[in-house]
């Protein structure tokens, strides 16, 4: 029995032994595990960021206003002649002046001559050359018109002298001259002859006119000597009809 006391008081003396220990060693702390953010976090928007408000599929582009519906012709940096037919030869008609735009109707064969809308006349039309004026809008499908046909517009007939006096009414007479001018707006030839009373047709006569403007023609005329007065005439027969008339006079004292 006496070895199992003394076993049992050893057990009891380590026992208050280890109960005595200094207070003051640390005891080992205990890790602590950091909890680092997750990668896949998401990360908030900074709201200064502007958003884009997406355009509607179905807006139609912007039609550009500085591109005419019907091609307009306008001067490049002078006014410029707008005239009866595409070419110098063709009598001008108005003018396109500059800051001043026409549309345009057709062309020549060879494109050098817009037919536009008479900027100065309501209703007409007249060409101005492409060298000298700009063009905006499709040009491409102006088609080509027919050239204008040059006409006679002016004719005028006298006669030197408009007075003749033969005595008696006994011959001989002196001439008198015929003078006649026709003029046309443009390039062309033309038929006409003088016509007196007395004689009917002179000879017939075809002129040729490279460009618009006038010509003068004059012939020598001995009429019968008969008193009286008697008219002369210019006629022209073509590209278009037309005539003047003049008088003579012949007296018998």
């Amino acid at each position: 029995m006496k070895p199992r006391i003394l076993l049992a008081v050893l057990v009891l003396v380590l026992a208050m032994l280890a109960c005595n220990l200094p207070s003051n060693i640390p005891a080992t702390p205990t890790p602590t595990l950091e909890i680092l953010p997750s990668s896949t976090a998401t990360q908030p928007l900074p709201t200064n960021l502007p958003t884009q408000t997406p355009l509607p599929t179905n807006t139609p582009a912007p039609t550009l206003t500085s591109t005419p519906t019907i091609p307009i012709a306008f001067p490049k940096d002078v006014n410029v002649n707008c005239r009866l037919g595409p070419g110098t030869p063709w009598i001008p008609l108005s003018a396109l002046v500059v800051g001043q735009s026409s549309p345009i109707s057709g062309k020549n064969s060879d494109g050098t001559w817009w037919n536009i809308a008479d900027p100065q006349n309501t209703g007409m039309k007249c060409w101005v050359a492409a060298s000298v004026v700009n063009t905006a809008g499709n040009v491409a499908a102006i088609p080509v018109v027919d050239i204008p046909k040059a006409s006679v517009t002016n004719v005028t007939v006298n006669v030197d002298p408009k007075t003749t006096s033969v005595a008696g009414c006994i011959g001989p007479i002196l001439p008198i001259k015929i003078k006649g001018t026709i003029e046309t707006n443009g390039p062309t030839t033309v038929k006409w002859h003088f016509e007196t009373q007395k004689d009917g047709n002179l000879e017939n006569q075809s002129t040729d006119f490279d460009t618009f403007g006038s010509k003068d023609f004059s012939v020598d005329y001995t009429p019968p000597v008969t008193e009286g007065t008697f008219w002369v005439r210019l006629v022209v027969t073509n590209p278009n009809d037309l005539q003047a008339e003049t008088s003579y006079k012949i007296e018998c004292p």
